[in-house]
């Protein structure tokens, strides 16, 4: 649409003789900022929500349990692109004739809240008993709870914001309980001791899902342990030493084994110049040498499997251990000789597990050293690696040393290095069960039953399960849902049944989780004596579950109990963190009770960062505030990001790319403006053209319309929502602005108002403009509302209470839009001339222009038969049409005078005195 076009339709020329002008009140500024809020408000006040659901209550269901985010601050971008994406998946499922609830959830308890509690109260916080501290926790939760509520609505969300699920509801902790009965009847759930991630800053054991890697620098050592009687696998001569290399020192006062791998070739090697022999694996004895500065001269080799059994002596304590066999030993790196402390590792534990030694730790809950080991007593681990190796120097047991950065596990919270140490803790078991069918693998079989989006994603998670160690579900903390089990006060024997924790369950859902902490033991259970020394006092555990426990069985709590759920959902949709996060605690749990997978489908979403790509931070100052952002912009260009950009790789928030998505949007919006304002006198029930008196062109555009409208439904059915986004971008532009629209505007404008000619436009951009906010409703939220509200006709109460279209069939042409593709070619060829035309000033306006066009025979068939209509489609006063050997394009001014009214130029323009200066177009549309 050139300015010239554009121009002419602003104001008719002579009142006398009108045109059909644009009129709607449809706003030209999108004001996003200001408008969103109050559509928000009327989709409140209108239930929007509750009708969609009352109208599609008998439909199939179409489940999406919500991933609880954490209440606990703001929502950021990672937020907004989550929520969004189900958002989409939701509205679609609900125009497309299902039944597709929306609850959302909220995730209550754990140690970050607690961590913020405890930081407001300061030293208060010694004043505070813990039903004081659980208290404050919750009201803390419920802050942000409400908070996030209302940022997640402002995105346009349509849920059940009413009735969420919350997992500090008394109903959620009550089946917390119950879930965690079920799975303990079923036999995976033990007491153990053995090591598990803690961290010693927040005093609490860690789960997988609960840490997180970064780099760290610390000492790399090689250490020399005394053989003591490897003289049986034949005589050698001066000491003999196994060396082992590690970056924990500090560990080093738990050893209690050395392993190496059984099928490895071992090598006894003299050190040159020295009465000395060194054991290690024949394959690694040339980086011992680089390490350590020393010649080492092979002297006899055998297999590892040679060396079990045999004894050695500790560096600096009196403590002699054995020479274990170990699959795990690689020869990666050290020396195939492996330091092991089965209470700081879990290959060390299952490893001495199988030689009957059991986990040694002399390390208490603040990361110190305890009474196990008093010559340390009261230091930290980390600090005491220097005291360590300078025991090791002054022993003469040290071989080198160095400082290496490498990647090691931090708490996800405090972010402080984290350390593995053997504690008495819960655990679900991965391959022990009473029925000899593990855990592991039965959720491996169920993984294979699950469709992942994108497809790599179950790769991921089998290889994480495969590897994944028993689950550690219990926490030394105060908020969150304990574990019910008794002790016994004399041998610390546990006591608990499912009956038992079904009892809890039921007191906790009829009073509050402070019943467990304030009743009578008696209340809950019938053991008299401790089956293990007959003593007769218990007392109550403190431990809670893990909050990864805690979302995990929202397919029991919501899925299974909600109105409008399922259990199996059709779909989890969150981000690729949720891979060792809520998509497996909710597999496990679900496999663990019933068996089964808690969902068909898996979505997972990339990562939000900036535009160069960058992870996003305060620091760094490239954080999007989402909120700032709606302030300025609105919603709805989050909305159409979204769609944008392929979520399955990490995005890309940056000034360009919403630039871009900003063009997009307004594009759109002034399609939907043009369109309203030209269907000011259309009544679709009285004015609408049958399908068969339709103009040929209008045919084609309702074809190019139900093409478009099978690729929407396509792009959601398969949650491939940037298909959908660059499908709109090419048909706006492309079909409908620089095309269909185009050629429009005079028909729409200058013909004769009820004349078939006009009617039959507006019919087809009537469907347009319908079908077009049905359709991407999902998406433009706020728009589709706006406009569909804004159209002429009955009507719904709100775009969402619509059916997403089913074109007919008759709309579809493949012949067609082939004709008119061989059409537009030509057009575009035509228009090129015209433009060169203009630059060199032969012509100012497209009208004034009469283009003289030349075709082979194979092409002028095609405009033959359309010649009529031929200045309408070039938007030119006249056309010439001959044959030639080839395609030729001339342009002249146009012959005539031009019409007052329309502009074109006729050379019987004023013939009809009663309309002078009227071409005779205009003057059949003005008597």
């Amino acid at each position: 649409m050139n300015q010239d076009d554009q121009d002419r339709g602003t104001a008719p020329t002579i009142p006398d003789y009108p045109l059909n002008l644009p009129k709607t009140d449809f706003p030209m500024k999108a004001s996003l900022n200001l408008r969103e809020p109050e559509q928000i408000k009327s989709w409140d006040a209108a239930k929007v929500y509750e009708q969609i659901q009352l109208r599609n209550k008998s439909k199939k269901i179409f489940a999406m349990p919500d991933g609880p985010p954490y209440a606990n601050g703001n929502i950021h971008v990672g937020h907004c692109l989550n929520k969004i994406l189900k958002d989409f998946a939701v509205k679609f499922h609900a125009i497309n004739g299902e039944r597709a609830a929306f609850i959302p959830g909220w995730d209550c308890h754990g140690l970050p809240i607690e961590h913020a509690v405890s930081k407001e109260l300061g030293n208060k916080r010694r004043d505070k008993s813990d039903a004081e501290i659980r208290a404050l926790c919750r009201a803390y939760a419920e802050k942000y709870v409400g908070l996030q509520k209302t940022q997640f609505k402002r995105l346009g969300i349509l849920a059940d914001w009413e009735r969420p699920y919350k997992t500090m509801d008394t109903s959620y902790e009550a089946d917390m309980i119950r879930s965690l009965a079920k799975i303990y009847k079923n036999g995976f759930v033990y007491r153990g001791e053995k090591p598990v991630h803690w961290c010693w800053s927040c005093g609490t054991a860690l789960a997988e899902a609960e840490v997180e890697y970064a780099n760290r620098k610390d000492p790399s050592i090689y250490v020399k342990f005394e053989a003591l009687d490897l003289n049986k696998l034949g005589k050698i001569s001066g000491q003999t030493f196994f060396i082992i290399w590690t970056t924990t020192p500090w560990t080093l006062p738990a050893n209690l084994a050395i392993s190496v791998h059984p099928d490895f070739e071992y090598g006894i090697y003299e050190v040159e110049g020295e009465n000395q022999n060194w054991v290690l694996a024949v394959e690694l004895a040339t980086a011992v040498e680089v390490a350590s500065g020393k010649k080492l001269i092979l002297s006899k080799k055998f297999k590892g499997a040679q060396l079990e059994g045999l004894k050695y002596k500790h560096p600096f304590i009196e403590r002699e251990s054995p020479i274990l066999l170990g699959e795990h030993v690689t020869l990666d790196a050290g020396t195939g000789a492996v330091h092991t402390a089965p209470g700081h590792g879990q290959d060390d534990y299952i490893v001495s597990k199988k030689y009957g030694i059991e986990p040694f730790n002399p390390v208490d809950d603040w990361g110190k050293y305890s009474d196990l080991y008093p010559e340390m007593r009261g230091t930290k681990v980390f600090d005491a690696n220097p005291k360590i190796i300078q025991k090791l120097k002054d022993s003469g047991h040290l071989i080198s040393e160095q400082i290496i950065d490498h990647s090691f596990p931090h708490c996800w919270r405090c972010h402080n290095p984290v350390i593995f140490r053997a504690t008495s803790q819960w655990f679900i078991s991965m391959d022990d069960a009473k029925s000899g069918d593990s855990l592991r693998k039965r959720a491996l079989r169920e993984i294979k039953n699950v469709k992942w989006i994108p497809s790599w994603g179950e790769n991921r998670i089998t290889s994480m399960v495969e590897n994944r160690p028993d689950w550690c579900i219990s926490r030394q903390r105060l908020w969150g849902v304990p574990i019910p089990v008794f002790y016994c006060e004399n041998c610390g024997k546990d006591e608990t049944t499912a009956a038992m924790m079904n009892k809890v369950a039921d007191k906790v859902e009829k009073e509050s989780l402070e019943s467990w902490y304030s009743s009578e033991i008696s209340d809950f259970s019938d053991v008299k004596k401790c089956s293990e020394c007959a003593h007769e006092k218990f007392r109550r555990g403190k431990d809670i579950l893990d909050v990864w426990f805690d979302s995990g069985v929202c397919h029991e709590a919501v899925q299974s109990k909600r109105d409008g759920l399922t259990n199996p959902a059709d779909l989890y949709l969150e981000g690729s963190d949720q891979h060792r996060g809520w998509f497996q605690s909710s597999l496990m749990t679900s496999v663990a009770m019933n068996e089964h997978a808690p969902f068909k489908t898996v979505i997972t979403h990339g990562f939000v960062n900036d535009a160069q790509g960058k992870k996003m931070s305060k620091s760094l100052g490239n954080v999007l505030d989402p909120l700032k952002f709606m302030e300025k912009s609105g919603a709805e260009i989050l909305r159409l990001w979204t769609a944008y950009e392929d979520y399955s790789n990490d995005l890309a928030a940056g000034q360009e790319s919403f630039d871009r998505v900003s063009e997009s949007y307004r594009r759109v919006r002034n399609t939907c403006r043009y369109i309203l304002g030209n269907l000011f006198d259309f009544d679709p029930a009285k004015n609408s053209v049958p399908y068969d008196k339709l103009l040929e062109l209008d045919k084609w555009a309702l074809s190019r319309l139900a093409t478009f409208l099978v690729t929407c439904r396509e792009g959601y059915e398969n949650y491939e929502y940037h298909k959908i986004y660059h499908a709109l971008q090419n048909y706006c532009t492309v079909d409908l602005s620089a095309t269909y629209l185009d050629i429009l505007k005079d028909r729409l404008y200058t013909f004769k108002t009820d004349g078939v000619e006009r009617r039959s436009a507006q019919t087809v951009i009537y469907n347009i403009v319908r079908n077009l906010v049905s359709a991407l409703s999902p998406i433009l939220s706020f728009l589709s509302e706006e406009v569909y509200l804004s159209l002429p006709g009955e009507k719904q109460a709100s775009v969402f209470l619509t059916d997403f279209p089913q074109p007919p069939k008759d709309w579809f042409s493949e012949a067609l839009e082939k004709e008119w593709s061989g059409v537009f070619e030509i057009r575009t060829i035509v228009q090129k001339s015209l433009e060169e035309a203009r630059q060199n000033k032969l012509i100012g306006s497209s009208l004034e222009a009469k283009v003289i066009l030349s075709l082979a025979r194979e092409n002028i068939g095609l405009l033959k038969k359309r010649e009529a209509d031929l200045p309408t489609l070039f938007i030119v006063s006249q056309v010439e049409l001959s044959e030639s050997a080839g395609t030729t394009v001339k342009i002249n001014k146009a012959d005539g005078e031009k019409c007052v009214r329309c502009w074109n130029y006729n050379t019987e323009t004023g013939a009809n005195p009663k309309f002078p200066g009227v071409c005779p177009k205009c003057v059949k549309a003005l008597s």
